[in-house]
């Protein structure tokens, strides 16, 4: 089926055991259009609205989670609001899945149904729709591999909003050392990743967590444990600030 919509699937994992796997990601990106070459002064053209993702998970799959975008589930499967569609510009977001057991070799996971209401209308069209597939094997060779990056970092730190949610309902319920326990967990994990990867957005992720822990305790009238101690680099720009997780953690 033709479209106007680039989308790319993208899984943590070449290949997964025959045992099945408990939390299985894939990372999904999808614009209108060619990539804008620079950024742009103006907003850039609107092609599509309310575009809206149906996700049909195969029986073997289930949906844990969905990161990074609101989703409900229905009895046709999980349907995801992506909001408008400007020329140019990529979005994404996260499927976390757990899989069952199942026999080597390339199986369906689940089938995508990608549709939006064109600019002047209010019909709702399809898109696209496509199967994707995943890579079952007995190899260790190929299920030892290192996960995917990208679709790694994606994952881990998109934990960040759910761990606020929980570190504030302690600090909310009086369990203060429980709430910066939870960050203090998340923090920890995140400085390994940094230090294994040179990758300095995890650091920054850490160091902005913290702050919000202190944040948090201060309010409480606690104090906290030490902020993770970051040397800021004025010519980095963090993408989620205290005000982005505070909302989120409401």
């Amino acid at each position: 089926m033709s479209s106007s919509l680039d989308v790319f699937y993208t899984w943590n994992r070449e290949a997964i055991p025959v045992s099945g796997e408990n939390s299985l990601f894939l990372l999904i990106e999808w614009r209108s259009g060619p990539p804008a070459k620079r950024q742009l002064k103006t907003q850039p053209k609107l092609l599509f609205r309310e575009v809206e993702l149906l996700i049909k998970p195969e029986k073997d799959m289930q949906i844990k989670a969905v990161h990074g975008v609101r989703a409900k589930e229905s009895d046709a499967g999980w349907v995801i609001g992506l909001g408008n569609a400007y020329k140019g510009k990529t979005k994404s977001f996260l499927l976390e899945f757990d899989v069952s057991s199942q026999s080597p070799g390339k199986k369906p996971a689940c089938s995508a149904y990608w549709s939006a209401l064109k600019t002047k209308q209010e019909q709702r069209v399809l898109l696209r729709r496509e199967q994707i597939n995943l890579l079952v094997s007995t190899h260790f060779g190929v299920i030892g591999r290192e996960p995917d990056p990208r679709v790694q970092k994606y994952a881990v730190l998109s934990q960040s909003t759910v761990i606020m949610k929980q570190s504030l309902r302690a600090f909310e319920r009086g369990r203060n050392e429980e709430g910066k326990e939870i960050i203090k967990r998340h923090t920890d994990g995140l400085l390994i990743l940094a230090t294994r990867t040179g990758d300095l957005e995890y650091y920054r992720e850490a160091h902005i967590l913290s702050c919000l822990c202190l944040y948090y305790e201060q309010t409480h009238e606690k104090s906290c444990y030490d902020s993770v101690d970051v040397e800021e680099d004025q010519s980095l720009t963090v993408s989620y600030g205290k005000d982005y997780y505070d909302k989120e953690a409401k």
